[in-house]
């Protein structure tokens, strides 16, 4: 093992290995160092109770048209690996105890574009728009269809809520874009009007989202093992079950990492590198002293405040069913809403074990579930209660079974994960966009997905955010 790099990489989770293989691609000697026995992050498989399936489900989405504009494929293209790659199913299912066993369901279609949110709103409501909201809808379609990258990241100090009650009048219309908190992840009034120009503007520019996931594998076996092996292939090195402590800095520069072998909590290591890139949510690196306080900026601190402010906790379930209860010839993931809470309340997600090519022992049915911890049935907060865990988790499951009755009962086996949610944090709403490059320490730069509050969504943005911290990178130690 060498101690002196050109780069190293502090976490190997996607965006890690995407700026990994990017800069071993370039003769860039690099080392990724990794606190787990393995690399992945929130892409690593799981055994459960003989099946195999991802730690949690993230299904690749797109606002950018087909797969292949997407920066996931075009990175793979780059590095000339395979990624072959399935299309989803994806709806919205409502579901109520009056009527068991039926679901009724809205699916996005692409040649509607932003006219899906006139059907979004009548299967919600149960009454059609009107002329004069479908307009203003149709108006802001426009609006956020014609502003570039540069404009939206403009307006990351807006409040999309903010921007709504500011800039749409018709009550109809302003309650359809407050009730896309279940599409976008988070409550209107916390992320910033320009992630969601970004998305809004898609629907007409690209039509509906689109979903997809790798052909065969899960996110590990499909994304990460291929990219581990290139970028070792090529020279780079890969330093497991090491918890990096600090990112080494004197006089403004950065001199390396020091880390702890997790094997010997007594054993720390010194690792020499003129260029650090944190692919570590950057929040989490400042609450644990790798970065240290004394390192930011007032500007960035306070941008990274308000994106751990939203660095909640989402819920996964695995439900091991005795038998095959849910069709897996419908939709392989369904977004639950229940009328039984009223106005049809958005519970969680339930997705089909297969659609995410998981390892089901012969005759069982793995099903899993996604309760987003920033929603109001399910506010998590930053460290939740495991009283309000479970409450998000039996909620969802009396909803699964007015759906699919019989599913409650085909339970063999179940369990739950709390994981990091995934992107949202950076949609916080900032005076200061946090970049790619420190704006006052030499070689410190940062990667995966909690920087950028206007990106691509989801997974995505680790792929779109290595092509130019690579540049940056190499034009760094070129000179």
């Amino acid at each position: 093992m060498k101690k002196e790099y050109d780069a190293i990489i502090v976490g190997g989770g996607p965006g890690g290995l995407a700026i990994g293989c990017l800069l071993a691609k370039e003769g860039v000697s690099a080392a990724i160092i990794e606190k787990d026995p393995a690399l992945g992050g929130r892409f690593r498989s799981v055994d459960f109770h003989g099946c195999r399936t991802d730690c949690a489900i993230h299904f690749m989405a797109s606002l950018v048209g087909p797969v292949e504009n997407t920066s996931m494929y075009q990175m793979f293209k780059h590095l000339s690996l395979p990624l072959e790659y399935k299309i989803v199913p994806w709806a919205m299912g409502m579901v109520t105890k009056e009527k068991p066993g039926e679901v009724e369901y809205l699916a996005m279609d692409p040649e509607l574009g932003a006219a899906n949110f006139f059907n979004f709103f009548a299967f919600a409501t149960g009454v059609d728009m009107n002329d004069s909201a479908k307009d203003e809808l149709m108006r802001v379609a426009d609006i956020t269809a014609d502003m570039s990258d540069e404009e939206c990241h403009k307006v990351v100090n807006i409040s999309f809520a903010d921007w709504i009650d500011q800039n749409v009048t018709d009550p109809i219309a302003q309650a359809v874009m407050y009730g896309m908190e279940p599409i976008v992840g988070a409550s209107p009034k916390d992320i910033n009007f320009g992630y969601v120009a970004k998305g809004f503007g898609a629907f007409k520019s690209h039509g509906a989202t689109l979903i997809w996931y790798p052909k065969n594998g899960t996110l590990e076996t499909a994304l990460i093992v291929p990219m581990t092996k290139y970028f070792t292939d090529h020279g780079g090195e890969v330093i497991t079950n090491r918890m990096v402590s600090s990112i080494d800095i004197e006089d403004e520069t950065v001199k390396g990492v020091t880390a702890v072998d997790q094997g010997n909590r007594f054993l720390m290591e010194e690792y020499s590198a003129p260029v650090v890139i944190c692919a570590m949510p950057i929040f989490q690196a400042v609450a644990h002293n790798i970065l240290r306080a004394e390192h930011l900026t007032p500007d960035w601190a306070e941008s990274i405040k308000r994106c751990a402010a939203l660095s909640g906790p989402d819920m996964s379930g695995f439900f091991l069913l005795k038998e095959k209860v849910v069709p897996t010839d419908g939709y392989g993931w369904i977004h639950i809403f229940d009328t039984d809470y009223g106005l049809p309340t958005y519970i969680g997600d339930l997705t089909v074990g297969s659609y995410v090519n998981a390892i089901e022992p012969p005759g069982k049915q793995l099903i899993n579930s996604l309760a987003i911890g920033s929603t109001p049935v399910s506010q998590f907060g930053l460290n939740p209660t495991m009283e309000t865990v479970r409450a998000a988790h039996r909620r969802w499951k009396e909803s699964v079974e007015k759906a699919f009755p019989g599913f409650n009962d085909a339970i063999e086996y179940e369990g739950i994960n709390l994981q990091l949610n995934f992107t949202r944090y950076a949609y916080a709403i900032v005076q200061t966009e946090l970049d790619i490059q420190s704006p006052n320490i030499k070689g410190l730069y940062f990667g995966g997905d909690s920087i950028w509050a206007v990106g691509n969504p989801m997974s995505d943005k680790c792929f779109q955010i290595a092509f130019p911290l690579c540049e940056r990178i190499l034009e760094n130690i070129r000179s």
